[in-house]
């Protein structure tokens, strides 16, 4: 029989088509490329598509695909967390992934682009500005690597009293970016550090809602959205008072847990969910939420 492989494209208007050839990304040993292929041969991936989403083999066609969208790209996220958690930033400013299947004699291509895919995964993130330049993606930063402030206080508050400083750096790039958070209707500063007060974890972006004592984390659910603010924003803070101190901006997480008793081993904690989740969320149930140290994803970009 002739192996075949059909293409089924996973995207708001789905189509379908056939052809001979299996391998088509290109030959270079990319991140993607890697990503993709380590989610098509795992069993977990093979298994769950067996079992779960296509019971019938007959149910692999177009329309019954269409139906189980939340499905297959659930599965596909929740492997890319599994297989490729270390590669997040990288993936997320790739434009399309490509996923295979083997079944009865056929390998199926589900095709996607990445901003859809990441849509569902829920991962909470938040914006820290710090003065390490040279972080990457999987490194931890814990609360007792901060014991003082890094920052000009024209930079960023270094206390509360009544009001913060309007002239302050990063109030004025948070104003201009976080209009999710309210813009220029609310404030906003970096989080002190431990013994002074501190909200949450020091260097993490906070608003300060005006006319009220609410204060909320930076955060966001979305790792492509978060990417572009922290991006947004380190550009905001070029040339403002923070702009001689050192400092890089990244996302972090701000839920890890670790995954090894016997090493230092650590990961982040995701949802996979069946459906699209909000761009930004607040993660503080009050005032203050404890956080012990953040995991890098994405950064730096250098405040110049």
């Amino acid at each position: 029989m002739k192996h075949t492989i059909k293409k089924i494209f996973v995207i708001i208007i789905c189509t379908i088509c056939t052809s001979n050839v299996f391998a088509e990304t290109t030959q270079h040993n990319d991140v993607l490329n890697n990503c993709m292929h380590a989610i098509s041969n795992d069993e977990n991936f093979k298994n769950t598509m067996a079992s779960e989403i296509f019971p019938d083999a007959s149910m692999l066609n177009q329309e019954t695909v269409t139906e189980n969208k939340s499905k297959i790209m659930g599965l596909i996220g929740s492997e890319l967390l599994s297989l490729c958690s270390a590669n997040l930033s990288t993936l997320t400013k790739r434009a399309n992934g490509k996923v295979w299947y083997k079944r009865d004699g056929k390998t199926y291509a589900f095709q996607f682009k990445m901003d859809d895919l990441f849509s569902y995964l829920n991962i909470p993130t938040s914006i820290m500005v710090y003065n390490n330049r040279n972080l990457k993606s999987g490194d931890i930063i814990k609360l007792s690597d901060i014991p003082k402030l890094y920052w000009s206080d024209e930079c960023s508050d270094h206390v509360i009293w009544d009001n913060l400083d309007d002239d302050a750096g990063i109030n004025i790039a948070g104003q201009a970016v976080f209009s999710q958070y309210g813009g220029s209707d609310n404030e906003f500063f970096l989080d002190f550090e431990e013994g002074n007060n501190r909200r949450a974890f020091p260097g993490l972006v906070l608003m300060d809602k005006t006319h009220s004592t609410k204060e909320e984390l930076v955060s966001f659910n979305n790792l492509p959205t978060a990417i572009k603010a922290a991006q947004q924003f380190a550009s905001a803070l070029n040339d403002t008072r923070c702009a001689n101190d050192g400092l890089s901006v990244y996302v972090v997480s701000t839920n890890v847990e670790k995954l090894s008793t016997d090493k230092d081993v650590w990961g982040i904690v995701a949802i996979v969910t069946g459906g699209l989740v909000a761009g930004a969320i607040s993660l503080i149930p009050g005032e203050i939420q404890h956080i012990d140290q953040v995991t890098v994803i994405d950064g730096p970009y250098l405040i110049k």
